[in-house]
């Protein structure tokens, strides 16, 4: 698919922002700084800020897991609602109580505070999501839900997978949510695979701040600096990624920097001593700010199974790091094979793309390089997709909930 077919599917001006300034949107996540540190957290951190800059007001409400995590607090000018639990309230299973828990006590904030909200805006469609969504629709205000990952793993799968409620809650999640955001083709497929309208599902891509001189610093010896970043989770799938660098030439300059922490990172690292990559694959843990290691980089590297639309792509992307990932959901909405970076649809065609990176003139991955950035800075701004998610909010508030079926006003 070319750029122009992907970029239709989305809107082709950043509008102005109608949301009326006096719009209040509560964010209801099911974890948030400082007890984690992943896409979704820094995804909503980021957007709620351009809220508050734009004058609409945000506040955000998540679990408190940790005694030490404040009640109340501010992050980025924004307010900041916990609600003390033992465990995240999308697990379910042997976590059930804190499910149920998480279900009280959102239901009761949200009544006795029915007057300091007018939007509920859910991130991800999680176990998580129930409560929100049964409050807001009997609080007769708009219900909006932002899918996480799309394919393998789907919101709305993985919640009809539980046990004894998954169906039920399943079932009030489609229900009651009045608007779905979707981040990708392929999480719009499955919204509609789950009988959700068109009329209910709206395009808009995450979006990131822009770096201002998005500058890499040339090798200075001919290496081919390779980069991934994220959770070092199972469904990232790290372990074919370092599979297909060790399949490399032996000869060959190239080194893995390796960002990020999770429950894979001590069998990643044995593997790669394993295969005598020491040398070559350096894990540097988790960072606050990717932005210079991006910036030394030549590629970036995913191997994962499943994604919404993947943060970390889009900041590499936008420092001009040429990206080679797994054809998972988003990837070839940001993507643009051998234009703006790789595609890959198996572990096989991954290795033979390391390989192909390997063999690029500078002028060549440079260009790759140039193409990924004017992708990114065109459709890909947080400050777009906040306009965006700004005016859903202003067409649903004019158009009211006395219906569920929402006029779209994006091209879905």
């Amino acid at each position: 698919m070319t750029a122009a077919e992907v970029a239709s599917a989305y809107p082709t001006k950043t509008p102005r922002a109608e949301a009326l300034p006096s719009t209040r949107v509560l964010l209801v996540l099911p974890t948030y700084f400082p007890e984690s540190y992943g896409g979704a957290e820094q995804q909503t951190r980021r957007f709620a800020r351009v809220l508050v800059e734009s004058g609409v007001s945000a506040t955000v409400m998540a679990p408190r897991l940790s005694h030490s995590t404040p009640k109340r607090s501010v992050i980025d000018g924004v307010p900041i609602e916990r609600l003390r639990l033992h465990a995240a309230p999308n697990l379910g299973g042997r976590h059930m109580l804190s499910f149920l828990s998480w279900c009280v006590q959102v239901v009761i904030w949200m009544l006795r505070r029915r007057d300091e909200f007018d939007v509920v805006h859910i991130i991800h469609a999680r176990l998580h999501a129930v409560p929100a969504a049964l409050a807001g629709a009997f609080l007769r205000k708009p219900v909006l839900a932002k899918l996480g990952r799309g394919g393998r793993c789907f919101d709305l799968d993985a919640v009809r997978e539980k046990k004894i409620i998954g169906r039920w809650a399943s079932a009030l999640i489609k229900r009651h949510v009045t608007a779905f955001i979707a981040n990708s083709r392929q999480i719009a497929s499955d919204l509609k695979r789950h009988g959700i309208g068109a009329d209910r599902i709206h395009m808009i891509p995450n979006g990131i701040d822009l770096p201002h001189k998005p500058r890499r610093q040339p090798s200075t010896d001919d290496t081919r600096r390779f980069i991934c970043l994220g959770r070092l989770d199972p469904e990232k799938c790290l372990e074919h990624m370092i599979d297909a660098f060790a399949a490399l030439p032996a000869d060959a300059k190239a080194q893995l920097t390796i960002l990020g922490d999770g429950q894979c990172r001590a069998a990643l690292e044995e593997q790669a001593a394993r295969l005598g990559l020491s040398g070559r694959v350096t894990f540097a843990g988790a960072v606050e700010d990717v932005f210079p290691f991006l910036s030394d980089a030549d590629f970036y590297l995913s191997t994962s199974v499943s994604e919404g639309m993947s943060n970390a792509l889009l900041e590499a992307m936008s420092c001009g790091v040429v990206p080679i990932v797994t054809d998972v959901s988003g990837a070839s909405d940001i993507v643009e094979h051998e234009c703006s970076g790789f595609l890959a649809r198996s572990h096989v065609e991954y290795c033979g793309l390391l390989r192909r990176a390997l063999g690029l003139s500078k002028a060549e991955r440079d260009d790759m390089g140039e193409q990924a950035v004017n992708t990114i800075a065109m459709r890909f701004s947080m400050e777009r997709a906040a306009q965006e998610q700004m005016k859903l909010y202003a067409a649903l508030l004019r158009e009211g909930t006395s219906s569920l079926r929402v006029r779209s006003v994006n091209r879905t």
